[in-house]
């Protein structure tokens, strides 16, 4: 073969093989999508359909052991029917019929009168949970203590269960001190929880979105009277002013009215004008706005011009009531008890409104919060959070805490009290100044709050006593000035 035809041999055989590998890839291109296909660019949503969220709430998810969605049973807890999980459930049949034994600690920072009430409704949870042993220690310096156990750790000898009123709640959540319920209670708990109070009862238990605390009584200040001395309500600031006008003396060692002076007490004064100390919801201070300002110096003028100023303190205030050296005090229901001692007829009124502007108190939601050293014993956390339940739930136990002067904010024993007028005419009055109150900020920034403005009263009142009326006057709006001052160097607003 001559070494061209060798040559056009080769050069064919290059060629078919060229031919083919075309072939191959036009078939290859027709028939396999393109690598960007298989990532779905115009469907970006489709991957993350997996991972929607559970139906129970996200804090659940801290316990790994419990289903998301637990299975549910009705229970009565109290006298009132809710829906609890299984698992709850099964350890409340528990702790009633004594299979089970575990003793929780159960504080309180109460009056000697007060711990006698407990000891009562604490009895009657007792027998109704044998297997449930409540130890009860009525403390000093509550808050300081239950934080300090929490921080140690020590749960034998710490408060596992403890009630105050919920203006603590944020103090206690920021700093870790208390449980929040909703880990442990499903949603259709909570639900059914939420209709047996007050609406806002249940939320002032409510803090940053978590439920940490159940309401079983509510307090505000109102005008507390001798019947016998001011029979009926003054429907006006006037017309109770004309009654302290009859009554003060000085010279005959008698006064128009009796009343504390310190920030919690004087603020009804400040939103009848449109004042306020903090909101929390807009973090914002006011004690020298000009509501409060103008609040303050209606005090001075018409509640001061009346009273006993030497000591403005509690103690010598009630005394000038129980002595019968004036008609009337504006305190809370915890005095009432040592009031009924001194004086027979004893009516509770509202603050009677200024020019139409109603005069709305402070007003504390009593809670019962679990803390936190209970969450390592599963029996000891289902015992606290059974007993704060119940405690908040039991028609009987809060009907001899009403006979004792506590408020309720279950709606079952306020149509009950309605029902019985005649009998707690007291508790009603006080009911009425709950319902026309403000609650106190939950936010742990009233702990700033307090201290300045208590500051800017005692020198008010160390004014007046010195320089009389007048002088004092023209120092409230540097006083609140100062107090506002220090009060955004600590949080702002």
């Amino acid at each position: 073969m001559s070494k061209s035809t060798s040559r056009n041999i080769i050069i064919a055989v290059v060629l078919i093989v060229v031919a083919l590998g075309i072939v191959y890839f036009y078939y290859q291109s027709t028939t396999t999508p393109p690598p960007s296909q298989p990532t779905q660019p115009t469907q970006p949503t489709q991957p993350s359909a997996p991972a929607q969220p559970p139906q129970t709430p996200p804090s659940n998810a801290t316990q790994p052991s419990q289903p998301q969605a637990p299975a549910l049973k009705t229970i009565t807890i109290g006298t009132s029917t809710i829906r609890v999980p299984s698992y709850f459930y099964d350890f409340v049949q528990k702790a009633k019929s004594g299979q089970i034994q575990v003793t929780i600690n159960f504080w309180t920072g109460m009056s000697q009168w007060e711990v006698d009430v407990m000891k009562n409704v604490i009895a009657k949870f007792q027998q109704e949970y044998p297997g449930i042993t409540v130890k009860y220690t009525n403390v000093q310096n509550l808050k300081e203590q239950v934080k300090a156990g929490v921080l140690t750790g020590d749960v034998e000898n710490t408060a596992h269960v403890f009630t105050w009123a919920h203006d603590w709640t944020g103090d206690l959540a920021d700093s870790g001190a208390i449980v929040a319920l909703d880990q442990y209670l499903p949603p259709e708990t909570l639900t059914d929880l939420k209709a047996q109070y007050m609406a806002s009862a249940y939320t002032s238990g409510v803090y940053k979105l978590h439920l940490y605390g159940l309401p079983w009584a509510a307090e505000a200040i109102a005008l507390v009277c001798n019947k016998d001395l001011v029979p009926s309500a003054p429907q006006t600031w006037s017309d109770f002013e004309k009654i302290m006008q009859q009554w003060y003396n000085p010279s005959k060692n008698t006064y128009g009215i009796a009343y504390q002076i310190d920030p919690y007490h004087v603020y009804p004064f400040v939103t009848a004008f449109g004042g306020f100390y903090y909101d929390e919801d807009r973090n914002a201070v006011g004690v020298n706005s000009q509501g409060t300002v103008d609040g303050i110096t209606f005090y001075i003028q018409h509640v001061m011009k009346y009273m006993y100023t030497s000591d403005v303190g509690m103690e010598a205030q009630l005394k000038i009531l129980t002595d019968g050296r004036t008609p009337c005090m504006v305190t809370g229901p915890w005095n009432i008890p040592t009031i009924k001692q001194n004086i027979k007829n004893v009516v509770v009124y509202p603050i009677p409104p200024i020019d139409g502007k109603t005069p709305k108190p402070f007003s504390g939601v009593k809670q019962m919060w679990v803390t936190k050293v209970v969450e390592g014993d599963k029996n000891r956390l289902y015992a606290s959070i059974l007993f704060t339940m119940w405690f908040t739930l039991n028609d009987d136990a809060l009907k001899t805490l009403a006979d004792a002067g506590y408020i309720p904010v279950k709606l079952s024993i306020l149509q009950y009290l309605q029902a019985n007028a005649d009998k707690y005419p007291t508790i009603l009055g006080f009911a009425q100044a709950v319902a026309n109150s403000v609650p106190m900020p939950k936010s742990a920034n009233m702990n700033y709050v307090w201290g300045p403005v208590s500051d800017a009263l005692n020198a008010i009142v160390t004014k007046y006593n010195e320089q009389g009326e007048q002088a004092t006057l023209s120092v409230v709006k540097q006083l609140l000035d100062d107090a506002q001052s220090k009060i955004v160097a600590k949080i702002g607003g």
